[in-house]
């Protein structure tokens, strides 16, 4: 039954892709990224291969990170049946399947550096739930070079005073501002937020949205469930994508605040936390108790930190320590 469903979609394909006008493969294959940065869908894409033998890789969006979906075959489609295929292909299509749902991806040319794909997403589980298609737009992931060094300009020599210049009074240092707080967070919806083993992974997901991954630790993610419902959370933030260094989230653009019974937090001082670099690693601290540990990443822990003073957190909240699978800051 899935395979005659499977092959009625590509056949559609074929006779759909034999209207568009002439393309090439290389106009297709390369590494590429969702245009639009907050998307709760596909994200990246890499396309491999020539000819007859080609690859799709596909990452959805996730939380902490961008989850795989995996390398899979990938089918090329010429104009028409005498057109060759490597110098017209105008389409490449691939199918994703997962424990509950199968995904059909078909990716064409939509101008220069950039594709259009057409996603369409069928449940298996028997949820009932309604098949749903999306389209997104995805421009090529660019290879810089990197710039030469600029030649060190010649000190300038002094000039002489033509009259004596009165001392003036020293000037006080001037302390370093924070950065300008420039958040990337990502709505969802706690009321329809759940829990689900997806692959033998238990997971947070929202709808067909994998947001938080906790392994084989089911109690834990039920915990860290029952934590983003009691606040109403509705955001998720992150500093340092793809690779977070920090996560926080946000009920309606605010902190989360309350004191659910049983949680495990620990309080400190916005006011008198600072950055510093404790052997040769960038932290945040509270006195002689470091908060946070950002290793060489100075910028994302002056974020963090500004981002920290600017919602006024005083918890930090832990579910599973040592290793916390899930972590999160109210007040």
């Amino acid at each position: 039954m899935k395979r005659n469903i499977l092959s009625a979609l590509l056949a559609f394909t074929f006779l759909l892709y034999n209207s568009l006008s002439y393309a090439a493969l290389n106009q297709i294959t390369g590494n590429w990224r969702n245009a639009d940065p907050n998307t709760r869908g596909i994200t990246t894409l890499a396309i491999t291969g020539n000819g007859n033998s080609l690859r799709m890789h596909a990452w959805g969006k996730c939380h902490p990170q961008d989850c795989d979906w995996g390398e899979v075959d990938a089918n090329a489609y010429a104009p028409n049946v005498s057109s060759p295929l490597e110098p017209s292909a105008n389409a490449i299509s691939a199918v994703f399947a997962t424990g509950f749902s199968q995904t059909l991806v078909i990716v064409r040319p939509a101008g220069n550096n950039t594709v259009r794909a057409e996603v369409f997403t069928r449940f298996t589980d028997g949820s009932g739930r309604s098949n749903y298609t999306e389209v997104y737009t995805f421009n090529r992931q660019m290879h810089l070079m990197p710039l030469h060094p600029v030649q060190p300009i010649q000190p300038v020599q002094p000039v002489q005073p033509v009259q004596p210049i009165q001392p003036v009074r020293p000037i006080r240092p001037i302390q370093p501002l924070l950065p300008q707080v420039q958040e990337d967070c990502l709505s969802f919806n706690p009321a329809t937020a759940s829990v689900r083993n997806i692959d033998g992974r238990w997971t947070i997901v929202d709808g067909n949205h994998l947001m938080f991954n906790f392994g084989d630790k089911r109690m834990e993610a039920l915990q860290a469930l029952k934590i983003i419902k009691y606040y109403r959370m509705n955001s998720s933030c992150f500093v340092g994508r793809p690779d977070p260094s920090f996560q926080y989230l946000l009920v309606n653009g605010q902190a989360p605040q309350g004191n659910l019974p049983g949680e495990d937090c620990v309080s400190f001082n916005p006011n008198t936390s600072e950055v510093k670099n404790i052997g040769g690693r960038w932290k945040i601290v509270d006195g002689s108790h470091w908060v946070f540990d950002f290793g060489d990443k100075e910028g994302e822990a002056r974020t963090a930190f500004a981002i920290i003073r600017k919602y006024g957190f005083t918890f930090v909240g832990y579910v599973g320590r040592p290793n916390a699978s899930f972590i999160y800051l109210r007040k």
